[in-house]
């Protein structure tokens, strides 16, 4: 009881004496986090990634190292190579399990944990289990076929990428090593990005079309900013894809490049109208076209919403989702979070906000046919 109010009093000193604006960013901090968890309270750590339960955040770099996080842009999360083991190897190697030993004493391995979304509390007196209870991921893992990207994002730290990468796009021989992988895994989903664009890549067609190979049911995802998806042999290769996200972040030049610097919003919007021709031409529903649109505080107005919509429409997208965008807190959009305009916006997903087209469409879906 006593240890409980010195933590009141010292969290209500704490409020009046920090403004707002830095208390935040400071209690999401690794470190404030560590003295929250340990060694003050009973609880640990296990993380959904490393225990081979997420969907999502292993990733196979360009240079065939395996991170456990798809921020890795320092290469702290760096578990291991598919060059030298094989990815069960290196998730039973001796950097993942240290990874786990830290978490299940309730500290982050690396200040990246402090944010992630895999990391989870545990009671100590469960740590034991985790500790022995894990396994390659079989849900999903992310390929990042290149480091390159053409734009430079306002938060991406692509001097650090360049630095740690050995290799800056994968080789078409990279590309067969991982396609066995998820093959004798039993993969199901590929994320086919991280922190470049796909289609930066010249034989990004022939890389799909190995995994397809090897891998002739596998999800594939993959997310761009559409720059470069603009060429015949390119849209073949997201022919192969199950869903392809257009990051494109406003509705207009002045709103797109005031975050993705060196975009341009008519031509990543006409590649994603140009797709979505293709694809209908080619009488299939896949892949999925969606607009990712991140929302700040800059362009998450009413009207720059709605021309989003409209034009979403116009283009013929499935879907157009609004992902709710990070930075300092003047950058961050309040408004996607406490807005009953955005609580009323589509419908909530893992996405942020999203609206599907799909059903108000005019095309005869019976006509058409998916992959099985």
């Amino acid at each position: 009881m006593q240890i409980a109010h010195h933590k009141a009093v010292f969290k209500a000193v704490v409020k009046k004496i920090v403004p707002d604006t830095l208390l935040g960013p400071l209690l999401r901090s690794s470190f404030v986090i560590r003295l929250r968890h340990y060694p003050f309270s009973g609880n640990a750590y296990y993380c959904k990634a490393l225990q081979g339960d997420s969907n999502y955040d292993i990733c196979i770099n360009s240079d065939m190292t395996v991170s456990c996080n798809c921020w890795d842009y320092d290469g702290n999360g760096h578990i291991g190579a598919l060059n030298d083991q094989t990815l069960e190897q290196i998730f039973h190697g001796k950097v993942a399990q240290s990874f786990r030993r830290k978490l299940a004493k309730g500290w982050l391995p690396i200040p990246e944990c402090a944010r992630c979304k895999e990391l989870q509390l545990i009671n100590k007196r469960d740590a034991d289990y985790y500790l022995m209870n894990y396994h390659v991921p079989q849900e999903g893992i992310m390929v990042e076929n290149t480091a390159l990207c053409n734009l430079n994002c306002t938060h991406c730290d692509r001097d650090k990428i360049m630095k740690i990468r050995k290799k800056m796009s994968m080789s078409l021989e990279d590309m067969e090593k991982v396609a066995q992988t998820i093959r004798d895994f039993q993969i199901k989903t590929v994320f086919f990005h991280n922190l470049g664009d796909p289609f930066l890549s010249r034989t990004v067609f022939e890389e799909i079309s190995i995994i397809r190979r090897h891998n002739p049911y596998v999800r594939i995802y993959t997310s761009t900013n559409g720059l470069l998806l603009n060429s015949e042999e390119k849209r073949e290769a997201a022919l192969l894809m199950d869903h392809v996200f257009f990051s494109i972040d406003g509705a207009s030049q002045e709103l797109v490049t005031k975050y993705q610097i060196g975009g341009n919003f008519e031509r990543s919007y006409g590649n994603m109208k140009k797709l979505v021709d293709f694809r209908n031409s080619r009488n299939t529903l896949l892949p999925i076209i969606d607009w990712k649109y991140v929302v700040f505080s800059w362009n998450d107005g009413e009207d720059a919403i709605e021309r989003a919509i409209e034009l979403a429409k116009g283009a013929g997208v499935d879907f157009i989702s609004f992902w709710r965008g990070i930075g300092s807190p003047s950058e961050m959009s309040q408004r996607f979070l406490h807005d009953p305009y955005f609580q009323r916006l589509g419908v909530r997903s893992w996405k942020g906000r999203e609206i599907d087209f799909r059903n108000s469409s005019d095309m005869n879906k019976s006509e058409l046919k998916m992959r099985s």
